[in-house]
């Protein structure tokens, strides 16, 4: 499977982010090359919310459209 990926902890503002993937998905329909998802995780650490696109182009565009263009803001 290609593509990167990141988590949002459960402090994070889950349908923000939900609506956030849906958009830029829409917005780059003719750009996606690989794969894209989103689902809840629930692990030691609680509820995380992961995103994974197709290149780290992509992810840094989504996440500049968040507000976090650091990664590292993320959980990786």
């Amino acid at each position: 499977m290609s593509g990167i990926e990141t988590r949002f902890g459960a402090e994070e503002d889950a349908e923000r982010i939900r609506a956030a993937f849906y958009g830029f998905l829409n917005a780059h329909e003719g750009e996606v090359d690989g794969d894209a998802r989103i689902s809840t995780e629930i692990g030691s650490r609680g509820p995380r919310l992961s995103v994974r696109l197709w290149s780290p182009e992509a992810m840094e565009a989504f996440l500049r459209g968040l507000g976090k263009p650091d990664r590292r803001a993320c959980y990786e």
